[in-house]
């Protein structure tokens, strides 16, 4: 890995480990105490980096500050998480029955399926944890594409941080929110799932794996 210009901090790494879960599930040999997780003056790591970024359609620095906002500012997965469990809230038991009978499509069953039983307790904060997980993800693919630099990756990782610890008390609740985001995106009734086609593992077997390999982390909020 390149020597970094700018120490990483014990507060950093810990505001790293935010998105530590959904960078080993794209990539077990994830550089977790770096920066950016890959090199971004590796070749090979930049192509993986920038072919990861294209899948969200960001093929430029403007266009990955634009989706971090949509993420981080618009938490565009929680919209579409509490659109459904708004719905959802009005429903009788017979009623959400009758209404899983009448979709047409399984994803969509699925969908219905996964923000029902959090249709309460997860009104408020949504799925927060996940989109600012994924905010800090897409930032550290784009530091390893070369999209940003530590400068900026470390300002916005503090203020990102802040928001998260508004919403979450503790690693565990934190951590829910992710798996449950991730099981929301994948539209899979299954939670243990891998996200990524050329993932070796499932978000809940790499969270399992970090906490093996670093049974400190994940203590101290």
């Amino acid at each position: 890995m390149s020597t970094t210009t700018t120490e990483i901090t014990e507060e950093i790494q810990e505001q790293l480990n935010l998105s530590a879960v959904l960078m080993e599930n794209f990539r077990k040999n994830i550089k977790h105490d770096s920066w950016f997780g890959l090199d971004p003056e590796n070749e090979n790591h930049k192509y993986l980096a920038k072919k990861l970024l294209k899948t969200y359609d960001i093929k430029s620095a403007r266009e990955l500050r634009n989706s971090v906002y949509a993420y981080e500012i618009i938490r565009k997965t929680s919209n579409n998480f509490r659109n459904i469990a708004c719905k959802l809230r009005i429903y009788s038991e017979d009623e959400y029955n009758s209404l899983l009978d009448n979709q047409k499509y399984s994803i969509d069953r699925n969908y219905y399926r996964i923000v029902w039983p959090h249709r309460f307790s997860l009104f408020r904060t949504s799925l927060a944890g996940y989109d600012l997980a994924m905010a800090i993800f897409l930032l550290r693919m784009g530091g390893a594409a070369g999209f940003i630099n530590e400068t900026e990756m470390e300002l916005r990782l503090a203020d990102i941080t802040a928001s998260i610890k508004k919403d979450f008390n503790d690693w565990d609740s934190f951590h829910e929110n992710v798996l449950i985001g991730h099981q929301f995106m994948t539209a899979n009734m299954a939670p243990d799932v891998a996200f990524y086609a050329n993932s070796e593992q499932s978000a809940l077997q790499s969270l399992r794996y970090l906490k093996i390999i670093n049974p400190h982390w994940f203590t101290q909020w």
